[in-house]
């Protein structure tokens, strides 16, 4: 038997003895947030003994002591609806909350149902060890405030999230973006008065690493101090700030299904989902120009970016690749960084907790590791709850209001007429996408748009080319950034392009040796900040109108970096005027307060501080 343990930051696994556990679990379930409480309940229901584990003193996670009072996106149906119900009904008779939900009545019903099904919950508890034999999971090292203790178990859930226990047993994972490592923002979420109601606000807070205890409390100290007011009154009062920050990104495990944006837009996805996850991709990376280029055709050159989308799930996505009896419910799953964006939302990882439940049931009844439970059983089985219903199964859709236009589902369009038409108007980003679907067939007809006289079909031509590496694209695209065309356009409820910038990134993508100057005027001269596209007040967000971010300079900035870097990666000629312009930009840290004027510790400031470090690192390979 090997005990598989985290010391100092490293994983450590060493033989062990024959183990006397003190006691033996069926299923043990690691974080009873979001997912892991409903694998808790629903384990429990079934007969199964369950040892519930959590560092808190609640279960619910995001929902809960979270403070996120209501969903945004996920698609509907299984048993967390159920849930949802009692709280309501609690929430009526001895609540008053203005929100949809009551995060105090739902940490009750939640731990009550857990109790009377029979589960023991431990709080201001953690796992320190796994125990692992012949690659399988048979018991667990857990620490409370008592001590530290080691039981065995059938099963083990890894509910916390961030794929703690799946690392400590020694799963292969991956972590952040691919450029960089770096991940999403946290959220912090403040709860107050307003009049007689309860409410709640919250905000993107630092890039940080929530594997570092010191950078996690640090970024959690600012961030609640952000949300700090000078003054409040009798209308308006804090209550407190939530004592669980909302992590949209972090560990993710190598399953033994694996899913990527890739993927997804080819149409190679599973046949045999578990559950559709639904949500845009929700990146609230700002500086999106450090993304994948797939994601970036689709977010910047197409202007898609605030489109919802539909994730068949499947369920070998949940399993750790190469060891048995380990299960994952939450975000940790094994899909790409791109698509894990989209595959968090409440709803869907209740649904993961109670896909995980519904497993391990079936392993036990078919005495079979749970890679080789029949699905086709399991998704019988999770369609009686709603969990799996494939009316759930939209696709793409622009899921609001705009212009007065209801929610659509998109259609992408085939008609090359039709596919002109919508060129010709300041949404073109279906078109341009469909021309990305078409490929050569569309090829011709694009570069003859390119000379029409109409602005917005040239213009939008070029980009839908520039998406299919057609050299043609480039003198439209080199007039729009030279000019600095300011155009946003409007497919979006957020997320809008501009223009210029949307041209930035395809001339790096064609790697446009032609541009180098113009590029690096753009992040070397100081006056470039003077330029009025960077002070359009239609472009200011309510959060930064007090010029504390600018983030249109952040994007020409960003984008214009990156491109450089594309160039000088395929042109080793240019590498030497490119590097010095790259380094002239960052060398005195100038460029960071012409970005914003927060300070070290916010979520600006980092972000522009990392262009300068990626920026390092890719000159130095080409040395």
């Amino acid at each position: 038997m090997i005990l598989s343990e985290k010391r100092s930051g490293i994983i450590v696994r060493n033989e062990c003895s024959e183990i006397r556990f003190s006691k033996h679990y069926d299923v043990i379930v690691a974080g009873l947030g979001t997912a892991g409480s409903i694998t808790t309940i629903l384990s429990a229901r079934k007969g199964l003994s369950v040892l519930g584990i959590d560092r808190l003193v609640c279960m619910g996670g995001m929902g809960t002591a979270g403070a996120v009072l209501g969903y945004y996106y996920g698609s509907r149906g299984g048993y967390f609806e159920e849930i949802d119900r009692e709280v309501d009904a609690l929430k009526n008779a001895v609540y008053i909350d203005g929100r949809r939900t009551s995060p105090d009545a739902k940490k009750y019903i939640l731990e009550r149902e857990a109790i009377d099904s029979g589960a023991v919950l431990s709080y201001e508890s953690t796992i320190t060890g796994v125990f692992i034999e012949k690659d399988k999971v048979c018991g667990i090292r857990w620490r409370d405030q008592s001590g530290e203790y080691s039981v065995g178990c059938s099963y083990l859930v890894d509910g916390t999230g961030d794929g703690d226990v799946c690392e400590i047993a020694g799963c292969a994972t991956m972590w952040g973006r691919v450029l960089d490592e770096r991940t999403q923002p946290f959220t912090s979420v403040k709860v107050m008065t307003a009049g007689t109601q309860i409410t709640s606000t919250n905000h993107d807070s630092g890039l940080i690493d929530q594997r570092d205890p010191q950078a996690l409390s640090r970024g959690i100290i600012s961030s609640h101090a952000a949300h700090l007011e000078e003054k409040y009154g009798a209308q308006k009062r804090l209550l407190y700030m939530a004592p669980l920050i909302g992590i949209r990104e972090g560990r993710r495990i190598h399953g033994e299904e694996s899913v990527t944006l890739k993927d997804l837009f080819a149409g190679k996805v599973t046949k045999s989902p578990v559950f559709y996850a639904y949500s845009d991709l929700d990146k609230h990376d700002l500086d999106n120009a450090l993304n994948s280029e797939e994601l970036q055709d689709w977010a910047v050159a197409s202007n898609l970016g605030a489109t919802n989308i539909t994730v068949p799930v499947p369920y070998g996505a949940m399993l750790p690749k190469g060891i048995d009896g380990l299960i994952v419910a939450g975000r940790c799953m094994s899909f790409d960084r791109d698509l894990s964006a989209c595959v968090r939302m409440e709803r869907d990882m209740q649904k993961a907790g109670e896909v995980a439940a519904e497993g391990i049931w079936l392993s036990k009844k078919h005495r079979c590791p749970l890679k080789d439970i029949p699905v086709n059983e399991l998704r019988t089985n999770l369609r009686t709850t709603g969990c799996l219903d494939e009316q759930n199964n939209i696709g793409v859709k622009l899921d609001w209001v705009r212009n007065n236009v209801p929610a659509l589902v998109v259609k992408w369009l085939q008609n090359h007429a039709d596919i002109k038409k919508s060129l010709a108007t300041l949404s073109p980003g279906i078109a341009i996408w469909s021309s990305r679907i078409l490929g050569k067939p569309i090829v011709a007809d694009l570069k003859k748009w390119l000379r029409e006289s109409d602005e917005l079909l040239r213009k939008h031509s070029a980009f839908a080319l520039g998406l299919l590496r057609e050299q043609d694209a480039l003198p439209v695209l080199r007039d729009m950034v030279r000019s600095r065309d300011g155009v946003m356009l409007q497919d979006m409820r957020k997320h809008n392009q501009i223009r210029a910038v949307m041209s930035i990134y395809l001339a790096g993508k064609l790697v446009d040796i032609q541009l180098v100057d113009d590029l690096a005027s753009i992040i070397t001269d100081p006056a470039e900040i003077d330029n009025p596209i960077y002070h359009d007040a239609s472009f200011v967000s309510a959060r930064y109108a007090d010029g504390s971010y600018n983030n249109i300079y952040f994007q020409f900035f960003s984008h214009s970096v990156m491109a450089l870097l594309k160039i000088g990666d395929v042109h080793v000629s240019a590498r030497g005027k490119i590097a010095g312009a790259l380094q002239d930009a960052v060398a005195s840290g100038a460029y960071i307060s012409r970005i914003t004027r927060n300070g070290p510790d916010s979520y600006e400031y980092r972000l522009a501080e990392n262009i300068g470090s990626v920026i390092h690192r890719r000159i130095d390979t080409w040395k």
